[in-house]
């Protein structure tokens, strides 16, 4: 089954979201580094969830994207429906201009049976049946800001001392330099 491009970045953007931990919130740019999605079109697309009322957002510094219900409230199928994604298709499989129940073509049974089991997966399936699965990194692990708890308590010649824009890291009695007269 192939999904539009925009469908399967909205479920997996919704995914990644789910994973972070209560109360916390990513940037869109962070977000795209992190699954891989071009931002400028990542925030679009999360605009999209925030006005299907998936998502909530806010502006300024410790803002950015959270869910706005739990993750056991949120189907796929609001997923792809915010995404402007229709699970039920116009076009026939076949190629055919139209077809329906009273003039099917040969492919048509097939592909309803195939429709009706995604129509059941997206309806059935929540961001809490798939939430922490394998192949997803953990938000902590590729967030900027996030600070595993190994190199929270090094000191500033540990792992947190990484250059920054270039800047070299500050030194001890940097600070005290600085203030004397």
């Amino acid at each position: 089954m192939h999904l539009p491009q925009t469908a399967e970045y909205a479920l997996r953007a919704m995914t990644y979201i789910a994973n972070l931990r209560e109360g916390d919130s990513v940037r869109a740019r962070d977000l795209g580094r992190a699954i891989g999605v071009p931002a400028p079109y990542l925030s679009k697309l999360l605009r999209r969830m925030v006005v299907a009322n998936l998502l909530t957002s806010r502006k300024g510094h410790g803002g950015g994207f959270a869910l706005a219900q739990p993750p056991t409230f949120i189907r796929f199928l609001d997923v792809l429906a915010a995404s402007d994604y229709d699970i039920n298709p116009k076009h026939c499989a076949f190629g055919w201009g139209s077809c329906n129940p009273t003039s099917p073509c040969p492919m048509h049974p097939t592909w309803t049976k195939l429709n009706d089991a995604l129509c059941t997966w997206a309806a059935t399936t929540t961001l809490a049946d798939v939430m922490n699965s394998h192949g997803l990194p953990a938000p902590a692990d590729v967030l900027p800001g996030r600070v595993p708890p190994a190199e929270a308590t090094a000191g500033r010649d540990g792992p947190l001392a990484a250059t920054r824009r270039g800047r070299r890291p500050l030194q001890r009695g940097d600070a005290d330099a600085r203030f004397r007269p």
